[in-house]
């Protein structure tokens, strides 16, 4: 097992759960958990002796080129554009007649063009069990099979997991990866790695497209809490829809009906990888599409490459989505103020970390305690001097 994820990442609660380091095992031991993944043990058998296979000792460690909390800071790919957009009504293509702005049904109908253009030759998406509702990863390699997805519902899957069958299985050249922001930052650091043995993953991802995500949630437990409290069989859900702007989960029933519940009731339910996530806005991906940002009835797409400029261009040009610049830039703006805080989260991460190997590295103190001053002691702003003064208060403790 890679030390360097253990300590750095999954002890610590950090693990994303992109699947991306399960896919890169050369060994194909790591295994998906609750939380991150663990190590299979393999045994062997000579004559009498029972022997437990150590599998990582001579590994190249690709599940480390591939992770994305490894990452010191990412730095946000600059937006060629940002327009609002929605579904134009086609009823005969895609058997929906009417205009939409969530962005799933945004998303497929990017994919539909992308596929109908010869830019991709299939798509990683996600699906919803139909009997259980906990989510699915598939390879979609035709337009049907992308148009009969439920998408994405804000309960986790382990979307990169499902590389080796659309690179090796179905032998995919040219392949659309949708999934949270995490997933396309695991695809960038995917695609950086520096090791021609990754060769055929990075070749064969095109577009990475991301939908905005404040965090997701853990499938047993979430539908376990939607029945409960909404006081519905598990089998009367069709699908469920999460709404950070209006701060509610909404489950949409197969009779037609939905029934909601703020998000606010389920929070604890949300993955604890999700805490350390700065990127909201799918700051790694080709494309990004989400509702903050947009005016009712659309979604907020940002374009952050030529793959995913030409994708857009095309569902354009083919009357499947039709485009307004008209996009709350300040609502946008907001995510970086939230970021700003998660990383210093994620700076506190690093110091526990430091200061963990400094028990056993003595010499490595002096950088745990340059560390910690570059952590608190920051200069004073004004407006805080003021409030401290007005409370009579002569202790900078950074509250306020």
């Amino acid at each position: 097992m890679s030390k360097r994820l253990e300590r750095e990442v999954w002890a610590l609660d950090r693990c994303c759960g992109c699947g991306d380091c399960i896919a890169l095992c050369g060994k194909g031991v790591l295994l998906q958990g609750p939380e991150s993944p663990s190590l299979e043990k393999r045994q062997k058998n000579l004559g009498l002796s029972h022997t437990t296979l150590d599998t990582c000792t001579f590994c190249p460690r690709f599940c480390e080129m591939g992770c994305p909390r490894l990452e010191e800071e990412w730095t946000a790919l600059e937006p060629w554009r940002i327009v609002s957009v929605r579904t134009k009504p086609i009823a005969a293509t895609l058997a929906d007649g009417a205009h939409s702005g969530q962005p799933g049904d945004v998303i497929k109908r990017l994919l539909v063009a992308a596929m109908a253009t010869g830019l991709v030759d299939g798509a990683i998406v996600h699906d919803v069990d139909p009997w259980t509702l906990l989510p699915q990863v598939k390879v979609a390699t035709t337009v049907g099979e992308v148009v009969d997805t439920l998408g994405t519902s804000y309960l986790w899957a382990s979307t990169l997991t499902a590389l080796n069958e659309a690179v090796y299985e179905l032998g995919l050249e040219a392949l659309a990866v949708v999934g949270t922001p995490c997933v396309s930052q695991g695809l960038r650091k995917l695609r950086a790695a520096d090791n021609s043995r990754l060769d055929p993953y990075k070749k064969a991802v095109r577009l990475s497209i991301a939908e905005f995500c404040t965090g997701v949630y853990k499938p047993e437990l979430a539908i376990e809490a939607l029945v409960e409290k909404m006081g519905i069989s598990q089998h009367a859900i069709r699908r469920l829809e999460a709404s950070p702007r209006n701060g509610l989960l909404k489950a949409v029933l197969w009779d037609g009906t939905t029934k909601t519940l703020p998000l606010s009731e389920v929070e604890g339910l949300m993955r604890l990888g999700c805490a350390r996530c700065d990127d909201y806005v799918g700051e790694s991906a080709d494309i990004a599409v989400g509702t903050v940002g947009a005016k009712e009835g659309y979604a907020t797409l940002i374009v952050r490459s030529r793959a995913g400029d030409i994708c857009l261009r095309a569902a354009l040009d083919m009357g499947l989505l039709e485009a307004s610049d008209e996009v709350n830039m300040a609502a946008l703006n907001m995510a970086s103020q939230e970021k700003d805080r998660r990383q210093r989260a994620q700076a506190f991460d690093r110091l526990t970390m430091m200061m963990l190997d400094a028990l056993g590295e003595p010499l490595r103190r002096a950088e745990v305690k340059q560390a910690f001053i570059r952590l608190y002691d920051k200069p004073e702003g004004k407006a805080a001097r003021s409030v401290r003064e007005e409370a009579n208060c002569n202790v900078t403790c950074g509250q306020c």
